[in-house]
């Protein structure tokens, strides 16, 4: 368990119609919709139903055995996306393009297939592509494709494992001063070979407007300080990524994860369970195997990302609709 707190408790006010009504007019009022207060009532129990689907699905994942854990989750997941969507785009669904998935990924699997090194690719109309603009304003490129690799190496609920099996280190934890100012570990620089000026310059350059890197200190108690130029949110904070039990951020120090495209972790998480949710539905001899033979590396990173995604997403969601209250 990642966290002692239920993170359904986060959805609670919403299961109440007039609460879940004011909300969503509250949310229309700020897009400056016409007849806010007509549209948020027609839509308070499309909004509630999503969010209770969504609960199902995990609590059902919960009981669920490993190998069906990815398509339940996945579903909840969606319904969850759904609810958020229709809080900016009360319209939702206005067309069938809007309902699939938006990503696909290689039908046929290769007889050397590596689920590490399997690409999900974007398309152009679809469910991931209408949340991204709708809840974060952001267009994502058709046809682009990412690696579940560079994925999964974004979470960092997962760097200890990653140490583990191969000594990488792709996420450095920082230390919380306030919401604003953290500490980076001393050399953090050496992992991307820069001297810590070098480095300070380095990162600035890649994010003037969002974060500065300063340093600290003198001599051999020069240290970098990582200051937001506003409160971090947890579910979306490129380059940074959130960890749910420590309470903190942690920063990239790999070159490929830093100039990335901007993926929050909403992003990160559907794509990855797409893509499991695809391997057990469509591929179960490889997937059978796989939790049978135990001969894949791949094994413990699909097991501890189904149990960190369980919690995780459903606490982000919440902490995002609460924001907006």
């Amino acid at each position: 368990m990642m966290t002692q707190h239920d993170p359904w408790a986060l959805f609670d006010m919403f299961f109440s119609s007039q609460k879940s009504q004011q909300f969503l007019s509250k949310q229309y009022d700020q897009l400056n919709l016409e007849d806010s207060n007509g549209k948020s009532f027609d839509n308070t129990y499309g909004f509630i139903y999503y969010i209770e689907h969504g609960k199902k699905y995990y609590k059902l994942a919960d009981q669920a055995p490993m190998e069906l854990k990815p398509v339940l989750l996945f579903y909840g997941m969606t319904q969850l996306m759904k609810a958020c969507i229709l809080c900016s785009d009360p319209d939702y669904p206005d067309s069938s393009a809007v309902l699939a998935h938006g990503l696909s990924t290689r039908k046929r699997k290769k007889r050397s297939y590596e689920f590490l090194y399997d690409e999900v690719k974007v398309q152009r109309t679809g469910l991931f592509n209408h949340f991204c603009e709708k809840v974060f304003h952001m267009k994502h490129i058709e046809g682009e494709k990412f690696t579940m690799i560079s994925l999964l190496q974004t979470v960092p609920e997962l760097c200890p494992l990653f140490k583990q099996m191969n000594g990488d280190i792709q996420l450095v934890k920082m230390d919380k001063k306030n919401d604003t100012t953290f500490y980076l570990p001393k050399h953090v620089n050496d992992h991307l070979h820069m001297s810590l000026e070098r480095f300070s310059e380095y990162m600035n350059g890649l994010f003037p407007s969002k974060f500065s890197f300063v340093l600290s200190g003198r001599n051999d108690g020069m240290q970098l300080v990582f200051e937001a130029n506003e409160t971090l949110r947890p579910f979306d904070c490129f380059p940074l990524s959130y960890q749910l039990q420590d309470n903190t951020y942690y920063l990239p120090v790999n070159r490929d994860l830093l100039q990335s495209p901007e993926l929050n972790e909403f992003m990160v998480h559907y794509v990855i369970l797409y893509n499991l949710s695809m391997l057990s539905r469509y591929d179960t001899e490889w997937w059978s195997e796989l939790f049978h033979t135990y001969t894949s590396e791949e094994l413990p990173y699909i097991q501890q990302f189904l149990n960190i995604t369980a919690q995780k997403i459903p606490y982000l969601f919440g902490v995002m609709l609460q924001m907006k209250n």
